[in-house]
């Protein structure tokens, strides 16, 4: 039995991925290219926590990586498209917002961020938004 506080917390968690995932689609149409990223980021991180809670396990942290392989196992062959949409939009939320520095030169999130990165984004998002949604379906949080 799934407490329902952590039920609360998955069903918010995967409103607002799906927010976040339309607020990318929103910024690809302008060509703002990291807000993209951060948003396709940002709904990546949030369908997982919503996974996560179903686990109940709550998590401040951005690095979701080793809670994902040690507690979703029973997402099978879907556990590595999340894994990899993990890893390939790690540090999404950090790249997109602040300047960096690449070798002797500062790079903005503008100069980093490409239309390509921000579409392949948008296309991990909206698989981990199907593998989140059919996980919640199942434990009947949604």
């Amino acid at each position: 039995m799934i407490p329902r506080k952590y039920k609360e917390f998955a069903k918010a968690y995967f409103s607002i991925a799906i927010k976040d995932n339309q607020r990318a689609k929103q910024a690809l149409s302008l060509k703002d290219y990291p807000e993209c990223f951060f948003y396709s980021q940002q709904s990546v991180e949030k369908s997982v926590r919503a996974m996560l809670e179903v686990k109940l396990m709550y998590r401040k942290e951005h690095d979701l990586i080793a809670d994902v392989s040690n507690n979703l196992q029973e997402l099978g062959k879907d556990l590595d498209i999340v894994l990899e949409a993990l890893d390939y939009l790690s540090g999404g939320w950090s790249i997109s917002r602040y300047p960096v520095i690449n070798g002797q030169d500062i790079k903005t999130p503008e100069e980093i961020i490409t239309e390509e990165m921000c579409r392949q984004g948008i296309d991990y998002s909206e698989k981990v938004l199907k593998i989140a949604e059919s996980f919640l379906r199942k434990h009947g949080i949604i």
